[in-house]
């Protein structure tokens, strides 16, 4: 089985090395600049609570030389993703499982979703619908991702809490090629889950994400700043509850529980979102899937978001102001 991970930042790098470390058949990554250079040269380095440890594993730019895939592994920001179309369509063959394991809801959310929807995507996550076109939805497999992992330098990937990586088909099916992924994240010694609810994990995680990290741009403040102001921990509830009523107009069956997801922001402590960490260091943040999205599903779902998109509003402009956001084309 030929796999590829394109894009091996911290999360699909660390599936990337554990893969590659037990032997997994096959394996390649497609990275680019200093850290395919590395890896190259030394091979993917991870240090994790084991100590530091490498391994070799073939990396390239060059997706023709590769060919078509058994399953591609996507591991790029939701907003990066168009721009790499065409590097990641020779990998694509007919029969190619392509993994995203991204935040925020997925390109391919409305396949296999019953109900009447007006477009097959989002022009928030997928303008104009050209991610959908170039990998065709039946080829997704959703993939829910926690782990808490960073590049702190080229061919390094540090991986600091967690490892569940949560796979599952978007019409619900134990299929054969999700089982096949999980399988290989899980002899990797990484915690793989199969869920015949893809959609709802993709909303629980979205809960956190889409409230605390815009929130945490807007303020420059860590998780825990964030849980302990009442009147920030307020705002994070009004935009919980409602993206909770988008889920349940957008064919999602799921009601949040405000109090645990706050709670969680307490839990996480001095620790820096994703998303302020980004911005802090000048790149561009993944804003339009965890929240922008919001407000186009409220759309069309006939909910009101005004507290997501006042959030939202903000967290663009101050954003773009910083050269750390584009509108997608």
């Amino acid at each position: 089985m030929k796999i590829c991970i394109f894009g091996a930042g911290a999360v699909a790098g660390l599936a990337a090395a554990r893969m590659a470390r037990v032997g997994v058949e096959d394996l390649s990554v497609v990275a680019r600049g200093d850290h395919l250079a590395a890896i190259q040269e030394n091979g993917l380095t991870v240090r994790d609570r084991e100590g530091e440890w490498t391994v070799p594993i073939e990396a390239t730019d060059d997706t023709a030389a590769l060919g078509i895939q058994d399953i591609v592994i996507l591991g790029l920001k939701a907003h990066t993703v168009g721009a790499a179309l065409d590097q990641i369509t020779p990998l694509i063959g007919p029969d190619t499982a392509v993994v995203h394991m991204v935040n925020g809801i997925p390109w391919w959310y409305f396949h296999a979703l019953p109900g009447n929807w007006p477009t097959p995507y989002l022009d928030s996550v997928d303008p104009g619908g050209r991610i959908v076109a170039a990998l065709g939805p039946e080829k997704a497999v959703g993939c829910v991702v926690y782990v808490g992992a960073n590049i702190p330098e080229p061919g390094v990937v540090e991986h600091n809490n967690g490892g569940t990586y949560i796979v599952g088909e978007p019409d619900g099916s134990e299929s054969e090629r999700a089982k096949s992924v999980v399988d290989r994240l899980v002899r990797g010694g990484l915690t793989g889950t199969l869920s015949t609810d893809i959609r709802r994990d993709v909303w629980t995680k979205l809960w956190g994400n889409l409230s605390g990290n815009p929130l945490s741009v807007l303020c420059q403040a860590n998780c825990e700043q964030l849980a302990l102001d009442a009147d920030v921990c307020g705002i994070m509830g009004n935009m919980i509850s409602e993206a909770g009523r988008v889920a349940m107009a957008s064919g999602c069956d799921i009601t949040p529980d405000v109090a645990e997801r706050l709670d969680t922001f307490k839990q996480l402590g001095t620790i820096k979102t994703s998303m302020l960490q980004d911005f802090e260091a000048g790149k561009a943040i993944e804003l339009d899937a965890l929240l922008g999205v919001i407000g186009e599903l409220g759309r069309r779902g006939g909910v009101e978001t005004p507290t997501c998109d006042m959030i939202y509003a903000l967290t663009r402009l101050k954003a773009r102001a910083a050269g750390c956001y584009e509108p997608l084309d």
